[in-house]
């Protein structure tokens, strides 16, 4: 869908009462609960119910920082009443909560999750930056011209101009432009595209398991990561504080399960699920992703490995592996599911 077909259909959907409620009800409950003048009263569950998108109807998956984030309250409130103190320059308060070249103030509490809570205290000023509106504006080409190691607060600024005016030239609000990423970057395929798996494949591996649980492994991964062994030395990328890495879209050839950094070597890390592929497919994604990894990202001598998780390994992989011996630096694990039923009965 392009950028005119996509304004259109949202100026059309928020026409209809449940659209136009939505937009309402969001910015009037958790613009209350954000307001400045509460954030003293701000409890976790009022900031985890926010994150939900049966609540805030619009961002999904930024419910996954929860924990993380509500660990010490009271430092999220001092970020939240930063933040949101409009008497400071913007510049100022981004600066404070993502210092150039150190690590947030909060750790998860990034971009994804910041400007939806400006635009619902602010729903008139401020929109929403995060993957899926990076990806819209890059591809309908109006993402600003930023420095080298631009800071988040130089980016925002920028970003939020051309939010900003879009809305104004197109008669919408900020709540209600946000909704057209979706429909410009939603189903999204690049010319190439990844090879299918095949309902053979599929069942296969539904029935290798007793569960239909491949589909989440990957979900499942990000959401624990820092409890796996993964999470020890790796770090899945990120940017101003919003992962980036899960399913991430090269746009040339294809979506990389999981990218990382290694956290003591800064090297790259490309992370394949099998989920049904074939030996053969699995394998040749991964070094078709490290090669690209190698081309776009890598730099300074960075250097890229890979990680294919799977359910066995069989011959075929085998075989792979021991061919790309010495040459490309793959590890291979082997994940087990375990269901456990205990009787409680007294």
């Amino acid at each position: 869908m392009n950028l005119e077909e996509a304004i259109n259909k949202t100026k059309e959907e928020y026409q209809r009462p449940e659209r136009s409620n939505d937009e309402k009800e969001v910015i009037e409950n958790f613009g209350y609960l954000f307001n400045p003048d509460n954030l003293d009263n701000l409890t976790k569950e009022d900031f985890k119910s926010f994150l939900l998108i049966k609540n805030n109807r619009h961002w999904e998956g930024i419910h996954r920082q929860g924990n993380m984030i509500t660990q010490d309250m009271d430092k999220l409130r001092k970020a939240l009443q930063i933040l949101l103190d409009e008497s400071k320059p913007l510049e100022r308060r981004l600066d404070f909560l993502f210092p150039k070249n150190k690590p947030n103030y909060i750790k998860g509490l990034g971009r994804a999750i910041v400007t939806p809570i400006l635009m619902v205290v602010y729903p008139d000023r401020y929109g929403v930056y995060n993957r899926r509106s990076a990806e819209g504006l890059i591809k309908i080409g109006l993402e600003p011209k930023f420095n080298r190691g631009a800071s988040f607060s130089e980016k925002y600024i920028k970003v939020n101009k051309v939010l900003n005016s879009m809305a104004q030239e197109n008669d919408m609000s900020l709540f209600a432009l946000d909704e057209i990423w979706w429909k410009i970057t939603e189903g999204y395929k690049p010319e190439w595209a990844d090879e299918e798996i095949t309902d053979e494949e599929q069942e296969v591996e539904a029935l290798s398991t007793g569960f239909g649980l491949e589909p989440h492994l990957r979900r499942f991964l990000v959401d624990n990561w820092e409890n796996t062994p993964l999470g020890k030395n790796y770090e899945i990328l990120s940017e101003d504080g919003e992962i980036i890495g899960e399913e991430y879209q090269t746009k040339d050839v294809g979506t990389i399960d999981i990218l990382a950094k290694d956290k003591n070597t800064n090297d790259w890390v490309v992370i394949e699920l099998k989920k049904g592929h074939s030996s053969d497919v699995v394998t040749g994604q991964i070094l078709r992703y490290i090669g690209w990894v190698e081309k776009n990202k890598a730099k300074n001598n960075e250097k890229v490995k890979g990680i294919i998780i799977v359910k066995e390994v069989d011959e075929k992989l085998k075989s792979a592996l021991f061919a790309l011996k010495n040459r490309i630096d793959i590890t291979c694990f082997v994940y087990a599911i375990k269901f456990l039923l205990d009787d409680v009965s007294v």
